[in-house]
């Protein structure tokens, strides 16, 4: 009865390691990556508006499915995201902004591809 029960157990052993190092099944997904400027504002010296500079917020991705991914963008005003492959609203928002989502365009997301976007405030 002890070698039945030795032989089980080393095949359950077997079987769970075999299960463990098999690699998982997933749709590759692709990469967005963009920036975040605001132009113009108040003159400066010299007569003339600043130009375009980068600018912190954040930038939301709303999937087919309604799914929402939210990435925060830092004082370099750059991001990088992995995605699902499929086509995705985006759109963003600036620090604090209670408001809704501005600049809203589609981007279409493809497997194992970088796609890059830009999104520019105009400010008076």
């Amino acid at each position: 009865m002890r070698r039945p029960r030795a032989i089980a157990g080393v095949s359950a052993i077997l079987l769970l390691s075999a299960c463990a190092t098999a690699p998982a099944v997933t749709p590759a997904g692709g990469t967005v990556t963009g920036r975040l400027q605001i132009e113009g504002g108040p003159i400066g010296p010299g007569g003339q508006q600043p130009g375009k500079r980068p600018m912190s917020g954040t930038v939301q991705f709303t999937g087919t499915r309604h799914q929402r991914v939210t990435v925060r963008v830092g004082s370099s005003g750059t991001f990088s995201v992995r995605l699902a492959p499929g086509t995705y609203a985006v759109c963003w928002r600036s620090p604090g902004a209670q408001g809704r989502c501005l600049g809203a365009r589609p981007v279409t997301v493809a497997a194992r591809h970088t796609t890059k976007i830009a999104f520019i405030l105009d400010a008076p």
